[in-house]
């Protein structure tokens, strides 16, 4: 399975960079993270519950960095296992300032296996975008608290804790996913939320 993409962060460079490796940060916007702690030298430990229609439960795994570039780049292995199959991934990110912003260029690929893999290529594809996206999202919030409070000169709060999504929730989120991968652009508009509730509907009876 493969993952790539770009996302605008809506802070400076190395502000950024610091927000994508404090561990507190990223236990708080990853969705359905239980722990995740910094135990050796760039590496990291946590633990994630997952919940994928019939396929639940944790997943206990380990995340090394290497080739770190401060601030413009790193490379990531992931290793993860648990009750439903293991995870195992490489992912590389790029950063690059524009302006008052950043954008972060990443790309990643990943085995799974055990019966987390039952659940299918394409929905596994579009659970994690939605996964990403949501994360991603969160990080861009911290790093906007982060810049709001630097220009007042004082701490930034701590980011608010995402739960995971309940089922109808993530649903909702990879239609819109399937949807990006399924229908032509030119005709997503003219489709309309009709289609876009008969997805939703689709994948949840699918995971639920």
């Amino acid at each position: 399975m493969k993952v790539g993409g770009e996302y605008t962060f809506e802070g400076p460079q190395q502000m950024v960079w610091e927000t994508l490796l404090d561990p507190t940060v990223l236990a708080s916007v990853l969705p359905g993270c239980e722990k995740l702690e910094l135990v050796g030298e760039d590496e990291y430990e946590g633990a994630l519950k997952i919940k994928v229609g019939p396929v639940q439960g944790q997943f206990m795994g380990k995340v090394k960095l290497e080739d770190i570039q401060p601030p413009d780049s790193y490379t990531m292995q992931v290793d993860g296992r648990g009750a439903p199959g293991f995870v195992k991934a490489t992912g590389h990110l790029k950063l690059q300032a524009d302006g008052a912003n950043t954008q972060v260029t990443y790309e990643g690929e990943a085995q799974v296996g055990g019966r987390l893999a039952s659940v299918g290529q394409r929905l596994m594809e579009s659970s994690a975008k939605a996964i990403i996206k949501q994360s991603l999202d969160g990080l861009n919030a911290a790093v906007k608290s982060r810049g709001s409070a630097a220009a007042a000169g004082v701490d930034a709060p701590p980011p608010p804790k995402v739960e995971a999504p309940s089922q109808a929730e993530f649903a909702a989120t990879i239609a819109k996913e399937v949807a990006k991968d399924l229908i032509p652009p030119w005709l997503r508009y003219a489709i309309g939320a009709a289609v876009a509730v008969g997805l939703a509907y689709l994948v949840y009876t699918l995971i639920g």
